[in-house]
Order: structure tokens, then sequence, then C-alpha cells
């Protein structure tokens, strides 16, 4: 998600929003010359993700809880949600989607 806004004061890391403001730059740029070789390049962006790094490194519930209140479902995603996105970008039914970067995020980018 930080590569479509920027990190603001959830998240102050300019150089992390940069790098991946650069992936969706990368996803863009190339997604037209190779779609004419029959390679579509899309991205997923996702939000925050309930992974067991994740879980292990915000260091208090109280900090789970305020990741938790960004997002409009008001929670993470599950792993396997993320992994549901990237079925759906590797599948016939994304056939006609080139360039773009897939938001799910739980409604964070779209507060």
């Amino acid at each position: 998600m930080f590569g479509i806004v920027g990190p603001g004061v959830v998240f102050n890391s300019t150089a992390y929003a940069t790098s991946k403001h650069a992936v969706m730059g990368l996803t863009k740029g190339d997604a037209i010359p190779y779609c004419q070789k029959g390679i579509r390049i899309n991205a997923i962006c996702p939000g925050f993700v309930a992974t067991p790094l994740m879980i292990a490194n915000s260091g208090s519930d109280a900090v789970v809880k305020e990741v938790n209140g960004k997002t409009a479902l008001g929670r993470m995603a599950k792993m396997e949600e993320i992994a549901d996105s990237i079925v759906f970008l590797s599948s016939p039914m994304s056939s006609f989607m080139v360039g773009q970067g897939l938001i799910v995020d739980g409604g964070y980018t779209a507060q």
C-alpha cells in the first residue's frame, strides 16, 4: 500500500515507501513492452498482513490494535487473503489487467 500512498505518521520510513513506489514504476514501465509478448505484469499492493513476523515485531497488543484501526475492516489481512489475490492475477480472470497494482489493504488507502 505504501507504493500507492506515503507512509505518513503511521510508518515513518521514506526509504521504504520510495522502494515500493519504485516497484509500481517498474510494473507500469515494463507492462506495455512485455504484454506485446504475451506476458502480463501486475503487482500486488498488500496492506498490513498478520504474519508471524509482523505479530512478533509489533511489540504489543496496543500496536496491533493501532494498526487494525487504520483499516476500514478493522483488522490486518490474513496471509491467505493475499495469496488469493495472487491466484486471481495468475488466472484467466485477470486476463485484461496489465500494468496495475491490485490493492488488497482492507480499505487503508480508501480512507
